[in-house]
């Protein structure tokens, strides 16, 4: 009986969705609608709070200098004006090094009450013995210049030289002597380690963010650390240079394992982490992320990396500050899960916008 019973759902099943298959030929979204143009709106009749303000005075922790051309005084108050309209009162800006650093410094560095800037690092012949100098070289220049912190510093697996015929990824024992000077000046470095864990996976059927996965896939590249041994290596560079402030940005690519995150913050005094470009993802799980953050408010920082926009301001506030359910930021996001705000405390969003900040940008 019980065999029958579970032939016959089977059956069910198949015909079910052959019955969906038949009915999306009929309407034409078999073959002409493509699921990266997949954008749906949500139709509940529930609370949506508009948020066109930071609730409290906000300091941003990632933000990118601009690329290419364009007038870059007029982007500056470009920038400026949208950070008045959302109650930003300063943001970080990631310069590069070299003429980048150079180059942008000169404009942005006119606003020092609204931008505080921060330098790369150059890793480059780091074959060759004493490479390092050259390196803390050009960042006491850049610090001269009026760097104030380091960041972004990247590694997706591919280490900081690619030109190098050993990887060079941030717990190399030649990494040491740059990280150590960084602590001598007094500078927070900003790390981006690993992409979120969907771009390592196989992109199939059961990669949950596929869509946005496959834009950034690593799975198909040879010769690179992958997600897990990313972060090892940032736990060994922390436990290193304990006298090293690292903060580690997109909740160090942890959005999936917060648990994971919470360990190496109750472990490493040194670290803290922002939360920028991942409010989408934390947006999913509102109440596990929300629990993570009230709990670790002391060491996390807020920074947007997504532009300028108004949008994209509104947006972060709207998941931060907000228990709306369901909503959609197309404009923004390029995550296809739905989105919900974690409500945060005050004295939370006060710490997050701001406090913490303060506790680590070198005026």
């Amino acid at each position: 009986m019980k065999t029958l019973l579970l032939f016959v759902l089977s059956i069910s099943i198949t015909l079910l969705t052959q019955a969906q298959q038949r009915q999306m030929k009929e309407t034409g979204l078999h073959d002409s609608l493509l699921l990266r143009d997949y954008m749906p709106k949500s139709i509940f009749k529930i609370p949506h709070t508009q948020v066109f303000k930071a609730k409290y005075p906000a300091i941003d922790m990632h933000m990118h200098s601009p690329r290419g051309g364009g007038n870059l005084d007029s982007i500056a108050r470009a920038i400026i004006k949208n950070m008045d309209a959302t109650g930003v009162e300063k943001t970080i800006l990631f310069c590069g090094t070299s003429e980048s650093f150079d180059r942008i410094a000169a404009v942005f560095g006119k606003f020092p009450d609204r931008f505080q800037l921060w330098c790369g690092l150059s890793i480059t012949g780091s074959d060759n013995p004493g490479f390092e100098k050259a390196t803390i070289a050009e960042l006491e220049r850049c610090v001269k210049l009026g760097a104030k912190g380091v960041g972004e510093f990247s590694d997706k697996g591919r280490g900081y030289d690619r030109n190098a015929s050993k990887q060079i990824h941030l717990d190399d024992p030649r990494m040491d002597p740059i990280l150590e000077r960084i602590a001598d000046l007094g500078l927070p470095i900003n790390v981006h380690m690993a992409d979120p864990i969907w771009m390592y996976e196989p992109m199939d059927r059961h990669n949950d963010l596929l869509f946005e996965a496959y834009y950034f896939r690593l799975d198909n590249q040879k010769d690179i650390l992958i997600h897990d041994e990313l972060i090892n290596t940032f736990e060994r560079a922390l436990k290193k240079h304990p006298r090293t402030i690292f903060i580690a940005c997109h909740f160090m690519n942890l959005t999936y394992d917060l648990t994971r995150l919470g360990r190496l913050l109750d472990k490493y005094p040194n670290l803290y982490a922002d939360c920028s470009q991942r409010e989408a993802y934390i947006a999913t799980i509102p109440r596990f992320a929300k629990d993570f953050i009230e709990k670790y408010a002391d060491r996390m920082v807020w920074g947007t990396d997504q532009g300028y926009s108004l949008p994209m301001y509104r947006n972060s506030f709207h998941i931060l500050e907000t228990l709306d359910e369901h909503f959609y930021a197309w404009d923004v996001s390029n995550t296809r899960w739905v989105l919900n705000g974690l409500g945060l405390s005050d004295a939370t969003l006060k710490k997050l916008y701001r406090d913490n900040a303060l506790k680590l940008i070198k005026e």
